[in-house]
């Protein structure tokens, strides 16, 4: 910056002279200015060389400066000394301040010092004659001494309270950059700070706009939903959540809750996965009293939802098995001495056809009501554990013949089978494995009164046997899909709600899980994964 000032002053100094030299020949000495003009240059560019490999900088400001007041003393010289009208006196308090700007205070006044002396040294060999007097200084040998010292003091006290003022600025200056250097330091701590927060908060932080569009997700968030926040930005709630729970005017109502009341919402990833959210709204102020718009704060509430349809799921199942094992005395002994007579009854007698018809009734809803009862007996009391080593897909594949052949296919429907090449050896009771079997077929063919296809398709996958029975049916809800394995709850006016509460109870017993997917007028596909084992099948 000295240097770009001492640039520009000089190209002022030249462009002055030239007009000088145009309009009068006598008024200024300019061919000495156009070298002292063209030594000033010369100096710019060595100090511009120098700057690179001199290491301290106060040393490079005193050479330049000490040359700049030696042009300056030369300037006045050849210009008119105290009285000139160029103005060139005011240089020094100038090249003093562009000094104290780059030194601290005492070093600024010692060049305040120096541009003093220079000047008084300058009238001093003038009024001694041991220089001739320049072009404006004719005077200066007859000036009385009081109006030498006075214009000197002048100088001085010009370019000592310039040097004070630049120094203090400096240093005012100075001081302000260090606080900003530490403002800005805190800044960026409190931003790495705001982001290793963000970062690490396991749950979802999504912001918006008050018109409901998605301005920022955290990398959890983006987790949870599956996407990045390239693709979500600028999206609106009510899009992404599918969802008029995040419609701006329900995001404002929810907001005035600050956040105190939580939604439970349906997501559905890219992938097709589908996930239980729980999402609070908060109003997102700033510094400006108005609402600026809002926070979502959500988590993954899919695997906590499902442990507590389970533990719900286990009470009723405990309830059940309370029930029937008070309902296997007071029925049991009742139900089979009316069976039983009823087989001697149609065995001995002679009845008419309608007679014969009403005794297989109660025969037929005699073993029904029978059959019921084992139902309630197994979750009462599961029986006891005989499981070995099973070829599993060999017992299903067995299982879908009787299938194929037996009253439950009608006409209208088709069974498929798909089988690879296993293995398929899991530890297992093979009683109770038919029976998931059976139990989800059965369910599977009831879904499609008016024929369809069942396929039954049997993999060995990532360690795991996984059976597959999907139908073509009427589907199943969202809200029906939670509480399908529950006890006593059927979608058939027909059943007692007890087939897939057994399927779940065996599969659970074997570690293994079983999942539904469903959706209304697309059919339900059942899946079941049992771990399989490395240990030979028995012959």
């Amino acid at each position: 910056r000295l240097m770009l000032f001492r640039v520009v002053m000089i190209t002022t100094l030249l462009l002055v002279a030239i007009y000088v030299e145009t309009v009068s020949e006598t008024l200024l000495p300019v061919n000495p200015l156009y070298f002292l003009i063209a030594g000033t240059y010369g100096l710019t560019l060595l100090y511009a060389v120098a700057l690179r490999f001199l290491p301290f900088l106060w040393v490079q400001v005193y050479v330049q400066v000490i040359f700049d007041l030696i042009v300056i003393t030369g300037l006045i010289y050849l210009t008119g000394g105290p009285g000139n009208r160029a103005g060139f006196m005011l240089l020094y308090p100038i090249s003093v301040l562009s000094g104290s700007i780059l030194l601290y205070r005492q070093k600024s006044l010692a060049l305040a010092g120096l541009a003093t002396l220079f000047y008084a040294a300058m009238l001093w060999a003038v009024r001694s004659e041991w220089v001739p007097p320049g072009q404006g200084l004719s005077d200066v040998p007859g000036m009385p001494g009081k109006h030498v010292l006075y214009s000197i003091f002048v100088t001085g006290v010009a370019c000592a309270t310039v040097s004070l003022i630049g120094s203090y600025l400096a240093e005012s200056l100075e001081r302000v950059g260090l606080k900003l250097e530490e403002a800005a330091e805190q800044v960026a701590d409190l931003q790495e700070l705001h982001q290793v927060v963000v970062r690490s908060i396991h749950s979802g932080l999504v912001t918006a706009d008050l018109g409901g569009q998605l301005l920022y997700v955290n990398a959890f968030g983006e987790g949870i939903l599956g996407r990045r926040l390239g693709e979500l930005r600028g999206k609106r709630l009510r899009e992404l959540f599918e969802s008029v729970l995040f419609e701006p005017s329900a995001l404002e109502a929810r907001a005035s809750h600050q956040g105190l009341e939580r939604l439970e919402i349906a997501y559905r990833r890219p992938s097709g996965e589908e996930l239980e959210l729980g999402v609070s709204v908060s109003p997102l102020a700033t510094a400006d009293p108005r609402n600026a718009g809002y926070l979502l704060v959500f988590q993954n509430l899919t695997d906590i939802k499902r442990l507590e349809r389970e533990v719900r799921m286990n009470e009723k199942l405990a309830a059940v098995g309370e029930m029937a094992a008070h309902l296997a005395h007071e029925i049991r002994n009742p139900l089979g001495s009316i069976s039983g007579s009823a087989q001697v009854l149609m065995g001995e007698a002679n009845f008419s056809a309608e007679q014969t018809r009403l005794l297989a009734i109660i025969t037929r809803e005699s073993k029904r009501l029978s059959d019921t009862l084992n139902q309630f007996l197994y979750q009462a009391r599961p029986s006891v554990e005989t499981r070995g080593p099973v070829d599993v897909g060999g017992l299903i594949s067995e299982a879908v013949t009787l299938l194929r052949n037996g009253p439950e296919v009608g006409p209208a429907h088709r069974v498929e089978f798909e089988m690879d090449h296993g293995p398929h050896v899991c530890l297992a009771d093979p009683y109770q494995i038919t029976q998931v079997f059976w139990n989800l077929s059965r369910n599977a063919l009831e879904a499609m009164p008016d024929g369809g296809v069942l396929t039954v398709g049997v993999t060995a996958r990532d360690s795991q046997f996984l059976l597959s029975v999907r139908d073509e049916g009427r589907g199943i809800s969202r809200d029906e899909q939670r509480r399908v394995f529950e006890p006593f709850h059927s979608t058939s006016p027909m059943g007692a709600g007890l087939g897939l509460a057994i399927a779940y109870q065996i599969v659970r017993e074997h570690h293994g899980e079983i999942q539904l997917h469903s959706a209304p007028g697309r059919g339900t596909e059942v899946l079941v994964r049992l771990p399989l084992v490395r240990v030979p099948v028995p012959a």
